[in-house]
């Protein structure tokens, strides 16, 4: 009887902690859509996106979007901290991106706490909202959840990839299509820029030093795919043409700092052009974090 007693407990034990290693081992990286649970009296946005990047295994970076009817917004700046061991995420908006509201609208930064669960197909954070600031007349707590699609081919893509190469692991392979300068840097989105999917198959990035020319070099990636290989950037442009997936929310340009030149940090003028509007972008970027200009596809 102890026996049986002893194998059924071990068998539960074993469950148990192969389902918290299997939570705890997610891939939380990427896009999740969700929204609050209730905004009392407060307008509720139609839909909440938040980026999340993982790096330093622990830490968190990223933005958050609200999306309301009528074409407006808030964009936030993330950080915070998962905890693998209890699969739990807290991060806070500390900073504004961008903000488009009503005229007598105001808007709340805050805190997220929360918890993940997982299914065979969705990861899930579930958890509570708190208004962050100082403000007299503040917004309520309420509840709040995300979720994203769980992607099971991408390890998989992987491993035929590091059979195709003698002597590369998995390890190896997942350093290749992510390369380590973005993995091992913190990402700063220090712009976001709308644009529609008829303006997405044809867009002109001009690259310039945006002051004095002083040997700065970098990389320039969309999302993961490299535009840029290390160049030193002057008063003559770099020039790429890109193309964004229609089928994806967002794009991401990153400036990578190669050397940060005689006057740090490293930093960069990008004149944007689509079909119909022109744009200048300022990033910066150090050893530390690279600067991102967000694409963000509207429907």
């Amino acid at each position: 009887m102890r026996k049986i007693y002893l194998r059924f407990h071990c068998y539960f034990l074993i469950m148990f902690v192969l389902a918290h290693v299997g939570a705890a081992a997610q891939d939380i990286n990427g896009v999740w859509e969700g929204n609050y649970k209730n905004f009392l009296n407060i307008a509720r946005p139609q839909k909440l996106v938040v980026e999340l990047e993982l790096y330093n295994d622990s830490l968190v970076t990223g933005a958050s979007h609200l999306y309301y009817k009528n074409n407006k917004y808030e964009h936030y700046r993330i950080s915070g901290v998962y905890r693998k061991k209890d699969s739990t995420i807290r991060f806070s908006e500390d900073s504004v991106i961008a903000v488009k509201l009503g005229l007598l609208a105001d808007y709340c930064t805050g805190d997220y706490t929360m918890k993940l669960t997982v299914t065979d197909t969705l990861l899930r954070f579930d958890g509570r909202w708190k208004d962050n600031t100082a403000k007299f007349f503040g917004c309520p707590s309420s509840g709040v959840w995300l979720q994203k699609r769980i992607q099971k081919d991408s390890l998989a893509a992987r491993r035929i990839e590091a059979e195709s190469l003698p002597g590369m692991s998995v390890k190896d392979t997942a350093r290749i299509i992510s390369p380590p300068v973005i993995i091992n840097r913190r990402s700063d989105i220090q712009s976001i820029i709308e644009v529609s999917k008829s303006d997405i198959d044809s867009i002109r990035i001009d690259i310039y030093d945006n002051g004095t020319v002083d040997q700065d070099s970098v990389m320039v990636y969309l999302d993961d795919q490299l535009l840029v290989p290390p160049s030193f950037i002057s008063t003559n442009p770099i020039s790429r043409v890109i193309q964004i997936d229609p089928e994806k929310p967002f794009a991401k340009i990153r400036l990578v700092a190669v050397s940060l030149g005689s006057i740090p940090p490293c930093t960069a003028l990008l004149v944007v052009k689509t079909r119909k509007k022109r744009y200048e972008v300022n990033l910066s970027s150090n050893f530390e974090s690279n600067g991102v200009l967000e694409f963000f596809v509207k429907d």
